[in-house]
């Protein structure tokens, strides 16, 4: 799901970025900023790097009815579905003789989610299953807890922002139990004689 997210929203921005800009290669990728080793991805140099700085459990949704029917008359129990919030670090990793077009290229993304907030299967066919709806909003951390990412990441600061990605469901239909349905309830009733 997550992986699906990212490819949405990587695609989503390639597009956009081409139609205004005219780019003929890709200048959007879902990657870490630096490698375990400390060193750079190749993928990353002068690119709009998408990267997942945390995963939030959404609490406030309350999942009941965790049943699912094969059509007949039983029932198996599964386990609740997972909601989370992605939060989304997007940076202009250029180097310093491209510092003018990083932030060209991040202003023109902040301007598609500005534009485009909230996404969903039926305006955005392209997403792919089971992703159906999508919310971005900007998070505003102050300057010391950005500076605790980035020293986090292992990076040098770079013009970024960060997104909330409303709301991701994992629900994986694995039965835990299975329950037998109520029969017989047609609704004819007789007296007893």
């Amino acid at each position: 799901m997550i992986a699906k997210t990212l490819t949405f929203i990587t695609e989503l921005l390639n597009q956009e970025l081409k139609m205004s800009f005219g780019f003929n290669d890709n200048r959007v990728v879902a990657s870490s900023l630096v490698n375990p080793d400390g060193s750079m991805p190749s993928n990353a140099e002068n690119k709009i790097v998408i990267s997942v700085v945390n995963l939030e459990h959404e609490t406030s949704i309350n999942s009941r009815g965790n049943y699912m029917t094969d059509g007949a008359m039983s029932y198996g129990k599964i386990a609740p579905p997972v909601h989370l919030n992605l939060y989304l670090l997007v940076s202009a990793n250029y180097d310093s003789n491209n510092y003018i077009e990083a932030n060209k290229v991040l202003s023109a993304i902040i301007g598609v989610f500005q534009a485009n907030p909230y996404f969903n299967k039926q305006t955005n066919p392209e997403m792919q299953a089971p992703l159906e709806k999508l919310t971005m909003e900007i998070f505003n951390l102050p300057i010391n807890e950005l500076s605790h990412i980035w020293s986090g990441i292992g990076a040098k600061y770079v013009p970024s922002i960060i997104y909330k990605v409303r709301m991701l469901t994992i629900q994986e239909e694995t039965i835990k139990k299975e329950v037998t349905g109520i029969g017989g309830l047609s609704g004819n009733t007789k007296p007893n004689s």
